[in-house]
């Protein structure tokens, strides 16, 4: 019996594969006129980078005229001996940087460096830079005081360009600049804007006083508004605002941290970036304030986080605050360092 049924069975296998054909297979295949994905083989990528927006030949045009301007005016354009006479922008250019990078998926170093008010010697400026002299940053952004903007720019020697907010010392090159935003290419046909802010801070010393300083900044929107009137006028796809802050952020004031005088709070301004879709390049790449405060200030009892890199159209790759010598130890401010992408 047990013979007789294995031989049925076969024989129904037998049958079923012998009427089941490839067409048959193919007919039963419901295969969509479109996916609504782009084609991602590789001849259509390589055709579509082959066709350069109307923006990235223009840039490329603009990168052509720059490195020709660049090559005929040798001036350094010094700063003035009195400061108060300084327009923005002011362009220095001791090295008459002209590098771009090569198209594609590019990544930039961007560091950090918020000076303060306090007065900077020659010797301090040495030491900051000496302290990331192993550092290869694309920029360098400077807040604080004009005279220790200027002392920095000069002491490292960059091409820089100062701006109402802050300066901003730069290896590639130099595209266009207004007295709050600069412009720079990244390659030949690709760009950025990045805007320098700079807002003096009352942050106390005592944790005590903690709380009547943070629900005094969670009212106040007068920076707010600077920002939000910083951010309308930049109009690139891809922009970053390097921000001395006088708030922490509301991502950090949040009930479980290592601080205890923290508590569950939003300020107006981080509020204004994240409705707006930027990124803060630190908390982007970090698991949040619980374990993690980035700390860019520190007064007495207080530690808190101040200085922000915000990015729009750009992807923070990593961030870090770390303290550096002649900065940290004379007013205990941080620096802060970012990779971003630029897709």
């Amino acid at each position: 019996m047990k013979g007789i049924a294995a031989a049925a069975a076969a024989l129904l296998l037998l049958s079923s594969c012998a009427t089941y054909t490839i067409a048959d297979g193919y007919s039963h295949i419901d295969v969509p006129e479109t996916t609504g994905r782009p084609e991602t083989r590789y001849a259509i990528i390589l055709q579509e980078n082959a066709e350069k927006s109307v923006e990235a030949i223009e840039n490329a045009k603009k990168e052509a005229e720059h490195r020709a301007a660049m090559r005929r005016d040798a001036a350094v354009n010094e700063y003035p001996k009195e400061l108060s006479s300084l327009t923005y922008p002011h362009i220095y250019t001791p090295l008459k940087t002209n590098a771009t990078a090569t198209d594609g998926i590019n990544v930039i170093q961007v560091l950090f460096l918020p000076l303060g008010t306090e007065p900077m010697s020659a010797d301090d400026a040495e030491r900051i830079l000496s302290a990331n002299s192993d550092l290869s940053p694309d920029f360098v952004v400077l807040t604080g005081s004009l005279e220790n903007q200027v002392l920095g720019a000069r002491s490292a020697g960059w091409d820089a360009v100062t701006l109402r907010g802050g300066t901003v010392l730069h290896r590639p090159l130099l595209k266009e600049a207004d007295e709050n935003t600069a412009t720079f290419f990244i390659t030949t046909t690709k760009d950025f804007d990045l805007t320098p802010l700079y807002f003096p801070t009352s942050m106390p010393a005592e944790d005590e006083e903690a709380e009547a300083w943070a629900l005094s900044l969670t009212a106040d929107r007068t920076e707010r508004d600077a920002v939000k009137a910083a951010v309308e006028a930049m109009d690139d796809s891809e922009k970053l605002i390097a921000l001395s802050s006088a708030a922490p952020s509301g991502d950090d004031w949040i009930e479980f941290t290592p601080f205890r005088y923290r508590s569950d709070l939003s300020f107006p301004v981080s509020d204004y970036f994240n409705s707006e879709g930027w990124l803060d390049a630190y908390r982007s790449t970090h698991f949040s304030a619980e374990t993690d405060g980035g700390i860019t200030r520190r007064n007495g009892e207080m530690y808190e986080r101040l200085d922000f890199i915000w990015t729009d159209g750009m992807i923070p790759v990593s961030a870090i605050s770390y303290p550096v010598r002649g900065l940290t130890d004379r007013t205990g401010t941080f620096a802060v360092l970012a990779e971003l992408l630029i897709p």
